[in-house]
Order: structure tokens, then C-alpha cells, then sequence
């Protein structure tokens, strides 16, 4: 009865902790335009069709949960993006729980500790939902599929091929999967203990990468992907860049302090756990140097350290239990506030996408092959397509190429050769954020009339193209909660992309 209350309690701060991300993911509309082909038409883009500059071709590790999200938002609005959410979030926490009970000798299940973890976990992903969350839940299946292996030489092991074909296809970061199935595999072969079926799962999984909709070139991309340096795109800077380390700290310090008292203790045991150690500095080191991955390193450290973390605590425990029987009541109140929240309404942040600027762009019908900051490209597209064709948006590895993404920089801070955007490209409006330099050089451009400024963004036109007069969009936020998904790809609005 404990149990289910402890797990009843921790769903209800998932669906909280979701209430509170207020924005959806820049890419999140770039999903759903592959889900809507799929669904409606029966049809995978193998090439892109929603920008005007040179592509390769379209590798999307990302397909399934494009599926997944566009079935969810058509069947259960947008109130069952938050639930998936929170189901996923809910899963990382099953598992690491699992986990923790495989330790011998460990402490009960705490609600405070849980609680912490998930409270920094929901921290690291802000965004309502974004295709990484399976790959956060596969990898805490993954582990506690390993460890319960370790511990007990169990059949679930076996598991693991089939889960690896459908995470392949729901996200790359399968890659991080088969990365600890390796480990697990390496140290048994030189324990020489219960190596074998490590080795069958493995010779298995790896093959079955290969099923997925682009066949054997994908692995090319995948290693491609996995691979590139990524030095412009800052959820790949690490922990310790000026604009990250003060937002990132608490996880850092959370996965920094697990991997101390873990390895300190095996120090002073001379009982080594060599998993554990190679886990831990493997999943710290990717979470500190890039902090997209270091809900990996927080899911690891929770997971395999709470033995000895909770160990630190013992000291307090008496005020521990008051404190976790008064959770339980904060938790369930904080549920009950959910309604307030107004959870079925779409994500509309003001500040989050260029809401008004395509509304101003729609309503006049300015068509055209447009520039838009790199991570408004998809909401670009889903509102305006096929109207207007973007420069590039936020797929980068899976659709452009660098050379692309250089120029569309150089153009942003005004650089050398930043009308390389326009002279070399096709271009006939330019959306840039009135925080960058080139804005105010293209307010004092003779080639480009400044038109509009939205909350977000100034918008430019050729001069030769400008009208007499142009519509004011609406200034009501309830008009674009509402209207969050209208648009070409939206509401019936659909047109079936026959690029094959």
C-alpha cells in the first residue's frame, strides 16, 4: 500500500512539474509536420521541402516521436502533450526507484530524494516535451535492465533488441543505450562472469539499427551525428560556459557529489564496482561537457548512488521522516492547484516564438523565401509553408549543411560577407531578433525596408516589394493560445508533400 501511495504521489508531481513548463520546444512544430505526412498520407520525407537552400538528405532520427506527438495532439489535444510528458518523466523515475531497490542493503525509497531528482530532472528539460525524453526513459529501462542482469542473471535481458528497434526510431540517442550495454559487456567479459548473453543481446542490437526507414545509410548519419562539434549550438556548450553555469549547477553539483561519495566509499572498502565507477565518470564527464546530456548523469547518479548518498543523511533521519510525511500532503495539494494551470491549453509564450511577426506576415500574404533566427525555422514553417520557404531551421545535422549554418551566423552578427545571405541565396524577407547586430545595420540598409516589429523580431523586405499599406496583427495572447495550431500543416489545412 506504501508502495503505490509512493508512486500514486510521485505521478501527481509529474503532471505538476509538466503544468509548469510553459513553452514547447523550438523544433517541436518540425515533428509534427513529419507526423502529420505520416499519419495522414502514408508518406516519410526523404527530402526536404520546406526550405529554398541546398540539403542533403533528409536522415530524421527523430520520425517516431514526430509519430507520436502529432497522434497524441490530434487525439488528445494539447493537455495529452503535457500527459505524455509527464508519463515519460514518471517512467525515469520508476526505473531509477527499480534500480535502487536492486542495491543490497539499501535504504528505503525516499519521497524526499525522489522528489529532489525529479524537481532537478524537469530543471534540465524546461520545455514541455522534446524527443530526447524517450531516450531519458529508454536509458534508465536500459540500466535497470543491466543491473537487474548483474544481479540476478535474468532473462530480461533479452529485452533489449526489441526495445532497441523502436527507440532507434523514436530518437539517436539510442546510441547511449548500446554505449552501457557495451560497458556492461566488456567488464563481464573481464570479470569473466555472465558474459554471454551480454554478448548475444549485443551482436544482436547492433544489426537491428538498421531497421528504420533509410535503411544501412543511417548508420552513416548516425555516426555523423553523434560526431559533429557542435560549437554554435549552445545546449551543446558545457556546464561551466558564462550563460550556463549558474542554471546548470545544481545538477552539476548533484552529479558531481553522487560520483564523490560513491567512489570515495569503494576507496575505502577496497570493494570496487567497476560498472558503477565507469558509469559515473563516463555519464559526469558527458553532462559536464555538454549540458544536454546531463539528465544522463543525473538519472545515473540517482540511480546507483542513492545508497550512498542517503548514507550522508542518516544523521537527520528522524527530521527526514516528518519531512517526508509532509511532503506526501504538499504534493497532493500541489496537485490539486493542476486546474489552475488551465493544462489543456496550448503552450503560446510571448517570448518563446515570433507569434505576432508571422501573424503580420500572414495576414498581409508577404510570400517568399524568408530568414528566420535558427530555432524559429519549424514554427516558420508549420504557420507560413508553402507560402514561404525558410532558410534552415532547427533539424541542422538531419537536413542542412554547415556551410549553410556558418552564413546564417555571419549574417546575425553582421560579420564579413554577411549579404552572402541574399546574394548567394534566393531571399526576399529577412526576420531577425532585434537583440542581434545585423538588426540595427539593416535598419540603415538602402536595400531593405524595415516593415514590422513583433515582440520578437524586426522584419525587412526588398524595397522594391514593399505595399502602401499593411494589416497590425492581433495583440491578444488568447487569440494565439487558441490558434497555436492553425496553420498550413494544421486544422484541416493539410496537403499531402509528395517529394518521393
Amino acid at each position: 500500500m506504501k508502495q503505490i501511495l509512493l508512486y500514486t504521489v510521485l505521478g501527481v508531481l509529474c503532471i505538476f512539474l509538466s503544468c509548469l513548463a510553459i513553452n514547447y520546444d523550438y523544433d517541436f512544430f518540425a515533428r509534427l509536420i513529419v507526423g502529420e505526412q505520416f499519419i495522414e498520407h502514408g508518406i516519410l520525407p526523404y527530402k526536404d521541402f520546406l526550405s529554398y537552400t541546398p540539403t542533403h538528405p533528409w536522415y530524421d532520427h527523430e520520425w517516431g516521436s514526430g509519430v507520436v506527438f502529432y497522434f497524441v495532439l490530434k487525439y488528445f489535444g494539447s493537455a495529452g502533450i503535457l500527459f505524455l510528458h509527464a508519463i515519460l518523466m514518471f517512467g525515469v523515475a520508476f526505473f531509477v526507484i527499480k534500480i535502487q531497490r536492486l542495491q543490497r542493503h539499501s535504504y528505503p525509497v525516499s519521497l524526499v530524494f525522489m522528489s529532489i531528482f525529479l524537481i532537478l530532472f524537469a530543471h534540465l528539460n524546461p520545455n514541455l516535451i522534446r524527443c530526447q525524453m524517450f531516450s531519458f526513459f529508454f536509458f534508465s529501462m536500459f540500466l535497470f535492465l543491466l543491473e537487474h542482469y548483474r544481479k540476478y542473471n535474468s532473462k530480461l535481458i533479452w529485452l533489449i533488441p526489441p526495445l532497441v528497434v523502436v527507440w532507434n526510431n523514436l530518437h539517436g540517442g539510442v546510441v547511449s543505450g548500446l554505449g552501457i550495454l557495451f560497458i556492461y559487456l566488456i567488464i563481464a567479459i573481464f570479470k569473466k562472469k555472465n558474459w554471454q548473453q551480454l554478448l548475444y543481446v549485443f551482436c544482436i542490437s547492433l544489426p537491428l539499427l538498421v531497421i528504420n526507414p533509410y535503411g544501412i545509410k543511417y548508420l552513416a548519419f548516425l555516426f555523423s551525428a553523434t560526431t559533429k562539434n557542435r560549437k554554435y549550438i549552445v545546449e551543446w556548450w558545457p556546464f561551466y560556459a558564462a550563460r550556463h553555469w549558474l542554471y546548470y549547477l545544481l545538477p552539476s553539483l548533484y552529479g558531481i557529489y553522487a560520483s564523490f561519495v560513491s567512489i570515495k566509499k569503494q576507496l575505502k572498502l577496497k570493494k570496487y564496482d567497476v560498472v558503477k565507477i565507469l558509469l559515473l565518470t563516463i555519464t559526469l564527464f558527458e553532462g559536464l561537457a555538454h549540458v544536454k546530456l546531463l539528465s544522463l548523469t543525473i538519472i545515473t547518479a540517482a540511480a546507483l548512488c542513492y545508497k550512498e548518498m542517503s548514507h550522508a543523511f542518516l544523521k537527520y533521519k528522524t527530521m527526514l521522516k516528518h519531512v517526508e510525511k509532509s511532503l506526501y500532503a504538499v504534493i497532493i495539494m500541489l496537485g490539486l492547484s493542476v486546474p489552475l494551470f488551465s493544462p489543456t491549453y496550448p503552450r503560446a509564450a510571448l517570448y518563446k516564438f515570433p507569434l505576432y511577426e508571422v501573424e503580420f506576415l500572414k495576414i498581409n500574404n508577404i510570400k517568399g523565401n524568408i530568414v528566420v533566427p535558427f530555432g524559429f525555422g519549424s514554427y516558420v514553417s508549420y504557420k507560413l509553408y508553402p507560402n514561404n520557404h525558410i532558410y534552415m531551421d532547427g533539424r541542422y545535422e538531419e537536413v542542412y549543411n554547415d556551410k549553410e549554418y556558418e552564413a546564417l551566423r555571419n549574417y546575425e552578427l553582421a560579420e564579413q560577407n554577411w549579404r552572402d545571405i541574399y546574394t548567394k541565396y534566393d531571399t526576399d524577407i529577412l526576420m531577425t531578433k532585434k537583440t542581434v547586430d545585423i538588426y540595427e545595420v539593416l535598419k540603415k540598409d538602402k536595400e531593405w525596408v524595415h516593415l514590422f516589429d513583433g515582440r520578437q523580431c524586426g522584419i525587412f523586405v526588398k524595397r522594391d516589394n514593399v505595399k502602401k499599406s499593411y494589416i497590425e496583427p492581433k495583440y491578444n495572447l488568447e487569440y494565439y493560445k487558441q490558434s497555436m495550431f492553425e496553420g498550413f500543416f494544421g486544422n484541416n489545412l493539410r496537403r499531402k508533400v509528395n517529394d518521393q
